[in-house]
């Protein structure tokens, strides 16, 4: 005959209080999760505003007066007034970076994994004293390496949501990254959050709004 299990009245209260502290714990974590998908789905649209805005602001620097030709040419003439004593303006730096981070964006030369600080000299068509004079925040071959791919995850991150069923394998080899490693880290620290945190928010956004 089977021995039956009694409960006191303090451990049935027990039971109840360890149920009711679960179903607390899991609302909780329930409203959590919900509130970051909401704050991602945010964060993610206003990220599809700032590409799409910054895509039609390089098209118009980019057909801008002056071609890049001319751009360089009026650059380096003040560069060697500045060897001579004469300070370049603030501008000028300003414009050279406008006009080549437009041209990069155009042409996708960071699509070539090799694409490194050596060869943004040699597609800029100027020297690597002229281009550090320009550009010195990009002295460092580190630093611009990291310009570089912010250009390819801001890249990948188009691509997204163009092809949510990318793998990362395929971004890698589409954007110029040399490795799935290197993909996230870039797109991580571009955008603060990795790529399948993004393509899900992307996906979530395309069906709200379906």
């Amino acid at each position: 005959m089977e021995e039956k299990i009694v409960y006191t009245l303090a451990d049935a209260n027990c039971i109840i209080a360890v149920l009711a502290v679960i179903v607390i714990i899991l609302i909780v974590m329930g409203y959590y999760i919900l509130r970051s998908n909401k704050i991602i789905r945010q964060r993610n649209e206003q990220l599809r505003r700032i590409l799409t805005a910054l895509d039609d602001y390089r098209a118009i620097v980019g057909d801008g007066v002056s071609t890049l030709d001319e751009q360089e040419e009026l650059l380096n003439d003040k560069l060697s007034k500045a060897i001579e004593g004469k300070d370049i303006q603030e501008d000028d730096f300003q414009n050279f970076f406008v006009k080549m981070d437009a041209r990069i964006n155009k042409e996708k030369p960071f699509t070539d994994p090799n694409f490194d600080q050596e060869a943004l000299i040699k597609f800029m068509g100027v020297s690597r004293e002229t281009f550090c004079q320009l550009v010195p925040r990009y002295k460092d071959p580190d630093r611009t390496l990291d310009y570089i791919n912010s250009l390819r995850a801001e890249y990948a991150a188009k691509l997204l949501m163009e092809h949510a069923d990318c793998s990362a394998e395929e971004i890698v080899r589409w954007c110029g990254f040399k490795n799935v490693a290197a993909y996230k880290a870039a797109f991580k620290f571009s955008f603060g959050i990795i790529p399948t945190e993004y393509v899900n928010c992307i996906s979530q956004l395309f069906k709200k709004k379906v």
